[in-house]
């Protein structure tokens, strides 16, 4: 085995070294957390999302629907049996996750070469990480430092579904003697949908630049931008699914009649993240830490539906329009109806460390303004059935010279986060001991542009989180930790705003909806050593107005929304464990054990659904993985299985999907180096290889799938059937990569 002076024995950086084959890795703090490394990273497949990455981690569950990574929303993740609406994802210091519907997108981070790890931390956050709706826990990513040499990296990846990407990176070293470096990447992503009828297509473009200031101090600029040309995958109930499982858009246009075609589903977007992580180390004791970011995304996503020339609304108002061009009022016609988001997010996080040897002090401030402007207005559709405009923002239909729009919601979103801890060593720091407090206050400002709605919707929110952790470290090898916390999460803004649909309100805006708040304990023992690292632990949550994600359907569009639950508990324990290189061989295995029950009977209008002591929602009660790497410098593999027991999708538990299991595969050998070539690799990445058919989570959640009586005896209809993601057929990918 050769190991370059960075530690890399190949192009991609992979070490062949880092424990359970890069996916655990040592933790001494208060809560249970996890990491996915480089060395597991460079061996997937260059599209893998970030969920996928996490999904052998305790209590992590990823649906897989999408394997190229460029589906906004990126499948599910629900960690605990708590989705991702439910957790702060932090990109290099930037909060990710919208405060309007409690989205993220993992298409818009890193490409999997620049990632350096993933960290997740299941449970509430840290003292000062950036995020109100963490009561699931965090994920944060980091991106690889430049390196201090010049070099070029490329790979190319081709596969099933006319899938294909390229991916070039170029190092600059240290610029001068300035203490600057850089690296900048690009990739291009093209791909099949895997059922049904689409295409997507990707650009992304990576920049890190770090500048050393001595003594420890740093700062690092971040820089991701995509630009994103896709077709929306449609998400089956059960039943459609039992049809044949390849329920999605079609390229049958019907002269004018399918509202399913796949070109009213596009789905065009790009987005644009930047931050600046700096580190001073002011003296001796005192660091400060000051990360400012900002966050920018527009995008369209596409719908169609025929639309009658006497129901026009702009909100509740009629609206007279010639659609069809016939010179009359009174037919129907198919037209566009886009969903418009324009997204800003910017702000700061800092804070200040003073450090004593005994004693950590620290107080920060967090600081954010949102601005979300969501419109969708009646598109122009071409004799082919393609929109005229794929944004939306062009070729629409107006009246009196104004676009006649079926939404017009802006809402502006100010975060202030006050934050103190204090950590004290004793023992020889054997023992230490935190206890920390954060002031959460959220100001949400909304406006309603259609006639016949509210014009206005504010709220506003404070809450105290207290926290506090132990650690006691026998010897180096064995640690105990417990420890207390609170997080919680203030409803999505959209939740302010009345939804109209041909002239009727669907759906009451909501001021009055509370935060969802939730106080979880945690006990737990670590074993590390350099040939074995192994954790268990113990935990509980209490739920008050538990906020569950869900989709809703206006007319054709689907729109996100949320079901408050009520209360909630959950009881559980999460295993991991996972050793170093022996005879090349590294296995790691993780399980969870998990009770989530609701406490409380679910009211649906002005009765109550029989829900407690039911099952809580997208919470299977056992989850098992399982890895095993192997590594001798040339010849590489590594194998992965998945197992996720059943998850309900409706409060009454009337409905679920049966449990799954999922073997993904990775082959290949690495060359000495050809001349100018630096080790170049040859990878086979299988996924889904025993080609498994199944639905793989839950995509909307309903209250109940069939009528029941309800606690004062009347009869409660059915809430809808649920939707569901689908699972990635067997695919075969192929890499080539090398350095330069």
């Amino acid at each position: 085995m050769t190991v370059t002076a960075d530690g890399a024995i190949s192009a991609t950086g992979v070490t062949g070294r880092q424990m359970g084959g890069g996916l655990i890795a040592a933790e001494t703090g208060f809560k249970s957390a996890s990491t996915v490394s480089h060395d597991f990273i460079a061996k997937q497949s260059p599209t893998q999302s970030i969920f996928q990455l996490l999904k052998y981690e305790p209590g992590a569950n990823a649906a897989s629907s999408d394997p190229f990574n460029m589906q906004f929303g990126g499948g599910g993740l629900s960690v605990r049996g708590l989705d991702s609406s439910q957790m702060g994802f932090v990109y290099e210091g930037i909060p990710v996750t919208s405060t309007y519907n409690s989205q993220v997108n993992p298409a818009e981070w890193a490409d999997t070469e620049n990632l350096e790890r993933v960290r997740l931390d299941q449970g509430s956050p840290d003292i000062s990480t950036p995020t109100v709706n963490a009561s699931g826990g965090v994920v944060t990513m980091f991106t690889r430092d430049p390196s201090r040499n010049f070099h070029i990296t490329a790979d190319s990846t081709g596969g099933s579904y006319d899938m294909a990407r390229g991916f070039v990176r170029v190092d600059t070293g240290e610029i001068g003697r300035s203490g600057v470096r850089m690296f900048i990447s690009v990739s291009q992503s093209e791909g099949n949908h895997t059922r049904g009828y689409g295409h997507d297509s990707k650009t992304h473009m990576d920049l890190g630049l770090l500048k050393d200031w001595g003594h420890g101090s740093r700062s690092k600029l971040t820089i991701s931008f995509s630009e994103f040309d896709i077709s929306n995958y449609n998400y089956p109930t059960l039943a459609q699914y039992n049809q044949g499982g390849q329920y999605n858009y079609t390229n049958n246009w019907a002269n004018g009649t399918n509202s399913k075609y796949y070109k009213l589903h596009d789905n065009p977007y790009e987005s644009l993240l930047v931050s600046l992580p700096t580190n001073i180390n002011i003296t001796k004791h005192l660091k400060l830490n000051f990360t400012p970011y900002t966050y920018y995304m527009f995008g369209t996503t596409g719908f169609g539906g025929t639309v009658s020339e006497n129901a026009v609304y702009s909100g509740l108002t009629s609206v007279p329009v010639d659609l069809n061009g016939d010179g009359k009022i009174g037919g129907s016609s198919m037209v566009y109806e886009p969903y418009i988001e324009e997204t800003s997010r910017s702000g700061f996080n800092t804070n200040l460390e003073y450090k004593t040897k005994h004693n950590s002090l620290t107080f920060g401030y967090w600081f954010q303004y949102e601005n979300d402007d969501l419109y969708s207005n009646y598109g122009r559709v071409s004799s082919s059935g393609a929109p005229l405009d794929p944004w939306g923002t062009t070729n629409y239909y107006t009246y009196n010279g104004h676009p006649i729009s079926l939404m017009a919601q802006h809402s502006y979103v100010t975060t202030n986060v006050l934050y103190i801890a204090d950590t004290v060593s004793l023992l020889h720091d054997r023992l230490k001991m935190m206890a920390g407090f954060r002031e959460a206050m959220v100001t949400r400002q909304g406006v309603n542009s259609l006639p016949g709605v509210p014009y206005n919707a504010n709220t506003n929110n404070a809450e105290p989180l207290p926290m506090f952790g132990a650690t006691f470290k026998l010897n180096r090898h064995h640690q105990f930790y417990v420890n207390g916390s609170t997080a919680f999460r203030v409803p999505s803004s959209n939740a302010l705003f009345e939804g109209t649909y041909n002239g009727v309100e669907t759906k009451a805006g909501n001021t009055s909806l509370k935060p969802e708040y939730s106080i979880t304990e945690e006990i737990g023992y670590r074993y590390t050593s350099k040939l074995l690292m192994a954790r268990i632990a113990f935990f509980n949550y209490n739920f008050t107005n538990r906020l569950v994600s869900t989709e809703t359907y206006r007319g054709s569009q689907q729109i996100p929304s949320e079901i408050n639950g009520g209360g909630e508990h959950a009881r559980g324990v999460d295993f991991e464990m996972g050793t170093g290189p022996w005879h090349h061989l590294r296995p790691y295995i993780s399980a969870e054990y998990l009770d989530a029950r609701q406490d409380s009977n679910l009211q649906v209008g002005a009765d109550y659904l029989r829900t407690k002591g039911k099952s809580a929602v997208e919470a299977p009660k056992y989850q098992l993985g399982f890895a095993l790497d192997y590594d001798d410098g040339h010849f590489f593999g590594n194998a992965g299985v998945k197992w996720v027991g059943r998850q309900y999708s409706t409060f009454m538990n009337d409905a679920s999907i049966d449990p799954y299991v999922q073997l993904d595969l990775t082959g290949g050998y690495r060359f000495n180096n050809v001349g100018f070539l630096k080790r170049p690799e040859i990878r086979v990445n299988m996924v889904n290889a025993a080609n498994n058919h199944y639905l793989s989570g839950v995509y909307g959640v309903q209250t109940s799938a069939n009528a029941s009586r309800g606690l004062k005896g009347t009869t409660i209809a059915a809430g809808g059937a649920p939707t569901y993601y689908v699972s990635t057929p067997f695919m075969v990918m192929a890499t080539v990569s090398a350095g330069f």
